[in-house]
C-alpha cells in the first residue's frame, strides 16, 4: 500500500508540475516578473516546500543533522538537475541558452551556503554568537542575506528586462500558452503549487517510511531515497520547462530553490528549542555543503563563459556537474561508513 501512495503523489507530482510550468510562462509573458524571476522565486519557493517540511519536522523532533542534510544534499541533487535537464533538451550546452543574470542567483546561493557553514564551524567557538531566546545570531544574520539577495535578484532582473530589445520580448511572450488570460494563469498556479506541496510532502514523508520498513533508513541508500523524493517537484518543473522551452524559468527554478532552501536552516533553529542548531549538528554537513558550492561555481562558469563545446550533445559544465556530483556520491558514502 505504501508503494502504491508512493508512485500516486509521484504521479501528481509529474501532472502538477506540467501544468505549472505552463502557468508560470504564462505569468512570466504577462507580467515584468520574467522567466527568471517566476522561476527563480516563485516556482523554487513551491518546489522547495517539501523540503520545508522535512526540515521542519526533524527540527520538532529533535534532529537537526537530519534537518541540514536534507536542505545540503538536496540543494546538491538540484544542481544535479541541469545536467539531467541538459540531457532532455539535447541542443548542445543548457547554460549557453539563458540569460547571464542567472549567475546573480547562483552566486547568493554560494554567499548564503558558505555563511551556513562557518557558522557550523565557528560555533563550538562562540564566535560573534548571541542567542534570541534559543535562536542564534546567525540565523539572523542568515535571514538578512536572503531577504536581501530577494530585493537585489528582483531589482536586477527588473533592470535587465528594460533593457531588452522589443524582439527579444516578443519571443518571450510567444511561449505564453494560448488562451490563457493573467487571472486564469494566476488561479492554475495557485492550485497546481497546492497539489504540489501536498503531494511533495507526501513524498517525502512515504519515502522515509519505506526507507525504514526496508532497514535502509539510516543508511547512505536511505539518504539518497528521502534526497530524491524531496527534489522532484524542481526536476519535474524543470523538465516541464524546458519542453515549453522556458529555459530561464528551468535554471531559474533550480537556482532559486537553492537560495530559498538555506533560508529552511534559519526555520530549523527557530523549530530546535534545544539551544543554537549549529552546535546540534555534525561538521559531517560540511562535505555536503562544499560540494554544493563546487558545483555552483561550476555553473556560474558555463554561464559566463557559455562554451558552444559539446560532449556527446551534453555541455561540459553540466558533465563536469554530473561528475562532480558522482565523485561528491563516493565521497559521502566513504566517510558515511
Amino acid at each position: 500500500m505504501v508503494y502504491i501512495a508512493f508512485a500516486f503523489s509521484a504521479l501528481l507530482v509529474i501532472l502538477a508540475g506540467n501544468r505549472l510550468a505552463g502557468y508560470g510562462d504564462t505569468l512570466a509573458a504577462h507580467t515584468s516578473l520574467g522567466q527568471g524571476l517566476v522561476g527563480g522565486i516563485l516556482i523554487a519557493g513551491v518546489t522547495s516546500l517539501p523540503e520545508f517540511s522535512s526540515s521542519i519536522s526533524a527540527a520538532l523532533i529533535g534532529a537537526p543533522d537530519i534537518a541540514f542534510g536534507n536542505v545540503y544534499g538536496s540543494n546538491v541533487f538540484n544542481l544535479m538537475i541541469l545536467a539531467i535537464v541538459d540531457i532532455v533538451q539535447g541542443r548542445g550546452g543548457l547554460l549557453q541558452n539563458v540569460r547571464e543574470s542567472h549567475i546573480l542567483t547562483a552566486m547568493f546561493g554560494i554567499l548564503l551556503t558558505s555563511f551556513s557553514i562557518l557558522s557550523i564551524w565557528i560555533a563550538p567557538y562562540g564566535i560573534l554568537e548571541f542567542t534570541i531566546g534559543w535562536v542564534s545570531s546567525y540565523s539572523v544574520v542568515l535571514m538578512g542575506l536572503y531577504i536581501f539577495a530577494v530585493i537585489i535578484m528582483m531589482r536586477y532582473e527588473g533592470k535587465t528586462r528594460t533593457q531588452l530589445d522589443e524582439e527579444t520580448v516578443e519571443e518571450e511572450k510567444a511561449t505564453d500558452l494560448p488562451g490563457k488570460t493573467l487571472k486564469h494563469a494566476i488561479t492554475g498556479f495557485a492550485a497546481m503549487a497546492v497539489i504540489i506541496v501536498i503531494a511533495g510532502i507526501m513524498l517525502s514523508v512515504i519515502a522515509e517510511k519505506i526507507a525504514l520498513q526496508t532497514g535502509l533508513g539510516q543508511t547512505f541508500i536511505g539518504t539518497l531515497l528521502v534526497a530524491a523524493a524531496t527534489s522532484l517537484p524542481e526536476l519535474v518543473a524543470a523538465i516541464a520547462s524546458i519542453r515549453i522551452g522556458a529555459y530561464d524559468m528551468a535554471v531559474g527554478n533550480v537556482l532559486g530553490s537553492n537560495v530559498f532552501n538555506i533560508m529552511i536552516l534559519v526555520v530549523t533553529d527557530v523549530a530546535y528549542t534545544g539551544g543554537s542548531v549549529y552546535h546540534a549538528v555534525s561538521m559531517q554537513h560540511m562535505i555536503t555543503a562544499v560540494a554544493g558550492i563546487i558545483l555552483s561555481s561550476i555553473a556560474v562558469i558555463g554561464l559566463f563563459y557559455r562554451s558552444k563545446r559539446t560532449i556527446f550533445t551534453l555541455g561540459w559544465d553540466s558533465l563536469a556537474i554530473m561528475l562532480g556530483y558522482l565523485v561528491m556520491m563516493y565521497i559521502l558514502f566513504v566517510t558515511a561508513t
